[in-house]
């Protein structure tokens, strides 16, 4: 099929202010208490409108739509530059993504095609201008899932089924030529998974029991404050723990949270995330043995350990018998590291297991990566995996696409409850939650007067998600919507 874009507007949802505090990383700390992280977004959304022409029986035109938050200080966390500056630059790159896939996408064949060279000449301006590769990554990716979004909507077909009938163009060898021979079709299930567990993140400034929690700042809107209200509510089953690379807080914090709550919970799945904390692998290596000393039964059930150590040392190859010493007693997954398309590739020949899977970073990234961990098994006989995570995920649009790339990468537990530092789905306006209400009965549940995700017994449905489109049919009210320019005046 031939298709061309036309238009490309950039609108800007503002969001509320959050109703919880939430602290990642190498947050200071004061008597003992973890301080919030400095701005890392703002309170917004991206949301991308596209307009494409295609061929098809005669000329048609169709409007699709991607989305995401502006985690500027997730992207960048190069010292010395105030939060605007890197609001601003990481704007400025997204202008230009745009600006480039308007240029490329004037005719093309293929969704896959048409990414490659953006992403090529979007990496290259990012390099060339002192853009972080992640920062790059995610201009492009803001675009690539429009595109998806549209191919899809043209076809008539859901994402899983363009994947599965090889209609995005998708050419694995085009980007890694060791996947020549392997079939991305072959490489994803039968049917698309619709059950994920939540894994429910614990910020460091979380409150664990009631306890931790003064009456006086509960914000008493209904839903749970606490990690053990929050078990009691959603029956979960996976938890996402933050750690901060200070050992002895670590280690405190964890035992807090094992004994006094996870214990309880039956067969629960952990899994840490030191968000690049550390800066020497050695020291890392004496946490995890400390870790493992001292809470035997929690390490027991962790999962693995996310980006422990920061993106400019983690592909150090003099770092790999430390990695590979450590990953025999627990895997290690990179996520701030992985950003290019061959992260994965140099992260795994260093010793680690696992990279994880964000929108943000790429679909099609993500796609070749689930085929890289086939082709790291045949070749070596080690295992290899993707994880879902991400905390910035809100409906509709960046969260209803993240599912449905999770079901094609069949990724059982994902990161998911950023939503909870919001009040449900207060940041639509009325007109989307009725039509969210009315498409999505599976994936959302009213309480009160709003609604939230429909978590039961620790896990969502999301078969809603499998119509025509990329993570269905759902679109923003646009004219609910700033535009970009606007926005930034």
């Amino acid at each position: 099929m031939s298709y061309s874009i036309k238009t490309i507007d950039i609108f800007v949802r503002e969001m509320p202010p959050n109703r919880m505090q939430f602290a990642i990383g190498k947050s200071s700390q004061d008597q003992g208490k973890f301080i919030e992280a400095g701005k890392r977004r703002p309170r917004a959304l991206l949301l991308v409108r596209l307009e494409l022409e295609y061929a098809s029986k005669g000329e048609k035109t169709l409007i699709a739509c991607s989305g995401d938050r502006p985690s500027f200080g997730w992207l960048d966390k190069r010292p010395g530059r105030t939060p605007d500056q890197k609001l601003h630059d990481l704007i400025s790159l997204v202008k230009k993504a745009r600006e480039i896939y308007l240029e490329n996408g004037r005719k093309f064949d293929s969704p896959f095609a048409l990414w490659h060279d953006c992403y090529k000449k979007i990496m290259a301006y990012g390099r060339a201008n002192g853009y972080e590769d992640l920062s790059s990554s995610y201009a492009s990716a803001l675009f690539e899932r429009a595109v998806i979004d549209a191919a899809c909507r043209a076809g008539n077909l859901s994402f899983f089924d363009m994947v599965k009938t090889g209609k995005l163009g998708i050419k694995p060898e085009a980007i890694h030529p060791e996947l020549k021979g392997y079939h991305l079709p072959d490489c994803v299930p039968a049917n698309p998974r619709t059950h994920f567990f939540i894994r429910h993140t614990i910020g460091l400034a979380d409150p664990i029991v009631a306890g931790d929690l003064k009456p006086e700042n509960r914000v008493n809107d209904g839903e749970p404050e606490t990690l053990e209200e929050y078990l009691r509510c959603y029956g979960l089953r996976y938890f996402k723990i933050k750690i901060s690379g200070n050992r002895g807080a670590d280690i405190s914090r964890l035992s807090k949270i094992w004994n006094q709550v996870l214990v309880k919970v039956e067969e629960p799945a952990v899994t840490l995330d030191g968000n690049e904390a550390y800066r020497n692998i050695k020291v890392f290596a004496d946490f995890v043995s400390d870790f493992e000393k001292t809470l035997p039964a929690l390490f027991h059930h962790t999962l693995f350990i996310e980006q422990p150590l920061t993106r400019l040392i983690t592909h150090d190859v003099a770092s790999s018998d430390w990695v590979k010493e450590i990953g025999k007693r627990k895997p290690l997954l990179i996520d701030e590291a992985d950003g290019r398309n061959d992260s994965f590739k140099k992260a795994f020949a260093i010793g680690y297991s696992g990279t994880s899977h964000k929108n943000c970073k790429g679909v099609f990234k993500s796609l070749l990566n689930r085929m890289l961990c086939f082709y790291f098994y045949d070749k070596t006989g080690r295992d290899a995996f993707l994880s879902g995570e991400d905390l910035s995920n809100m409906p509709i649009v960046p969260l209803h696409q993240d599912f449905a790339s999770l079901g094609v990468l069949d990724i059982a537990h994902c990161e998911r409850n950023g939503y909870h530092y919001g009040f449900g789905l207060s940041h639509l306006t009325e007109k989307e939650k009725r039509r969210v209400a009315k498409r999505h009965p599976d994936l959302y549940v009213a309480r009160g007067k709003e609604l939230f995700l429909n978590i039961r017994d620790g896990q969502v449905t999301t078969a809603s998600l499998q119509t025509p489109g990329f993570g269905g049919s759902t679109m923003p009210q646009w004219d609910a919507l700033t535009r970009l320019g606007d926005w930034e005046a």
